[in-house]
Order: structure tokens, then C-alpha cells, then sequence
């Protein structure tokens, strides 16, 4: 799914957040996630363009930041991202110059992402802007909530 594709389908009209949502539909759980992603989505979507970032690519970042190198393979495994996609997405991060492919040392089949001085600068505001979302979406939760919506999230993701 392209990027335009996604603003589209995730992000939210203007004045949507004054609406009360249906209330037939708040009692199923898979609606009111999509409608907190939606929430989200828009909030740190907004942050990422600010950075030259697509919103899509900031796990990809986060992750080769985080744990180093590693194949788009592995990358696409780690987060649940299709080949195709994965792709994409490097590239996007080529172009941006946050990431670069190196030849795998051992295997001459595979290319390694590894995340560029660039990229990790664009990670560390993008954390900052992420906590400052977690906060802003959170707000109103206790720490002890919190916890569990990650908690019962994490279920939900599998």
C-alpha cells in the first residue's frame, strides 16, 4: 500500500475528533483500534513529514538504530512487513539518505540495511516526538493503565 494511499485511509477529517464515535459500534474492539491507529496515525504522521519521513518507515529506522544492520528479510520478519513493501520502504530510506544497503560479508545473495549518521539523527527526534505522542494519545491513563492497554495490545498484535 503506498504511502498517499495510507494518509488517506488512516488520517482524520477535519473536526473528526468532536464527533462522538457510533456508539453501536464503540462495543467492538476491533473498531475502537482502528480508530485510536487512525488518532495516532495522524498525530505522528503529521511529526514524520516535518523530519522528511514517511511514517511507515520510522519502525524500519527505529529497529536498524536499535539492534544494528541487518537484512531486509530480517527486517521484514522482525516487523511483520510483506518483501514488496520492505522494498519500498528501504528505498524510501535510501532516498532520504537514512539508511543505506552494504554487500552481506558472507552470503553475496543478501544485502545489508544499515542505518546512516543522518538516520540516526532523524531517530532521535523521531523518539522524542514519539514519546511525546505516547503522552499526548495516553493522557488521562494512569502508569498501571497504561501498562495494560501495551499489555492487551500486544495480545491483540500476536
Amino acid at each position: 500500500m503506498g504511502a498517499e494511499l495510507c494518509d488517506l485511509m488512516f488520517r482524520l477529517p477535519e473536526g473528526a475528533e468532536r464527533e462522538p464515535l457510533p456508539e453501536g459500534l464503540t462495543r467492538y474492539t476491533g473498531f475502537l483500534v482502528a480508530k485510536a491507529h487512525q488518532r495516532l496515525w495522524t498525530l505522528f504522521g503529521d511529526e514524520c513529514k516535518k523530519l522528511g519521513l514517511d511514517v511507515m518507515c520510522g519502525g524500519v529506522l527505529w529497529l536498524l538504530g536499535e539492534e544494528g544492520s541487518m537484512s531486509q528479510q530480517q527486517l521484514g520478519r522482525k516487523l511483520r512487513i510483506d518483501r514488496t513493501t520492505m522494498v519500498k520502504m528501504v528505498d524510501m530510506l535510501e532516498k532520504g539518505k537514512l539508511a543505506r544497503r552494504k554487500d552481506h560479508p558472507e552470503d553475496r545473495r543478501v544485502y545489508l540495511v544499515e542505518i546512516t549518521t543522518t538516520g540516526k539523527k532523524v531517530l532521535a527526534t523521531l523518539q522524542k516526538v514519539g514519546d511525546q505522542m505516547e503522552k499526548k494519545l495516553l493522557i488521562g491513563f494512569t502508569e498501571d493503565e497504561r501498562v495494560l492497554i501495551r499489555r492487551a495490545l500486544l495480545t491483540l498484535a500476536g
